[in-house]
């Protein structure tokens, strides 16, 4: 009786022992907190804005439309289309409006000795009200962004009826702007034909530049993104192996331990 007794406490130990524990399990959930900061304006910034915003207009047009230029002394400035390398513009500032009209010139004289067109096309420009006396007149040629053409040495040619040539010299202060990559030309009038040109050395130049560091930038993305992408699914891999085997190692150990048990308890009993 006393054997059947410790066999039968034996076999509750064994039991207990092989039933596999359960963890508890928390789960913490952090909320983040995203701050939102408004900058405000002071008084006089403010002002400042809404007085530059009164003094200057900038306006879209189309070559050939007819364009309202507004009085007041508002400076208007007026820009067209991009072209194969930049966009042409006009600046016109007066106490009296005037209206204005740019068209191309497909098929324009040739470029002066030594230069190149940075466009194919010339650019004509009418004002109705005349132009002699306006407070501010300029014609203006901006490089389009991202573009490595350096017209840093470039001119604005104002076209000669008489020759058919375009000139360089004496038809208005010429500046180059660095931050804008624009040239702009101060004049007398805004009447006339008006062709932009870079000195032949820094067009070739520089157009084989930009092809160039194109292609080198395109390359250099796809090689970074399938490097990343191998990195990723590597280490995925290798983390997923670790778990399952350090799982199977445990739960083997514990099944050795129970059977072990048992056939000392086997014994046990066949010795009584």
């Amino acid at each position: 009786m006393k054997v059947a007794c410790s066999l039968v406490l034996a076999i509750q130990a064994l039991s207990v022992l092989a039933t596999p524990t359960r963890g508890r399990t928390s789960s913490t959930t952090s909320a983040a907190a995203t701050a939102t900061t408004t900058a405000a304006a002071t008084a006089g910034g403010e002002a400042g804005a809404e007085a530059g915003a009164e003094n200057e207009i900038e306006l879209e047009a189309t070559f050939g439309q007819v364009v309202q230029l507004g009085g007041g002394n508002v400076k208007t400035d007026v820009l067209y289309p991009p072209g194969l390398n930049g966009v042409f513009e006009v600046e016109f500032q007066n106490q009296q409006g005037r209206q204005l009209r740019v068209t191309e010139n497909r098929n324009p004289p040739a470029a002066p000795a030594g230069f190149a067109a940075l466009e194919p096309v010339t650019y004509k420009v009418e004002v109705a009200g005349g132009t002699a006396n306006l407070t501010l007149q300029k014609i203006d040629y901006i490089l389009t962004a991202g573009n490595t053409l350096d017209i840093s040495q470039g001119r604005v040619g104002k076209l000669c009826t008489e020759s058919n040539t375009f000139i360089l010299e004496g038809v208005g202060e010429l500046e180059f702007e660095a931050e804008e990559n624009e040239l702009t030309l101060t004049v007398d009038t805004l009447v006339g034909e008006w062709g932009v040109f870079v000195p032949n050395a820094a067009n070739a130049g520089a157009g084989a530049g930009a092809g160039a560091g194109a292609g080198a930038g395109a390359e250099a993305g796809a090689g970074a993104e399938t490097g990343a992408g191998a990195g990723t699914g590597a280490g995925a891999g290798a983390g997923t192996g670790a778990g399952a085997g350090n799982g199977k190692g445990k739960g083997a150990t514990a099944n050795a331990d129970v059977q072990r048990l048992l056939d000392e308890l086997l014994k046990l009993i066949g010795n009584q």
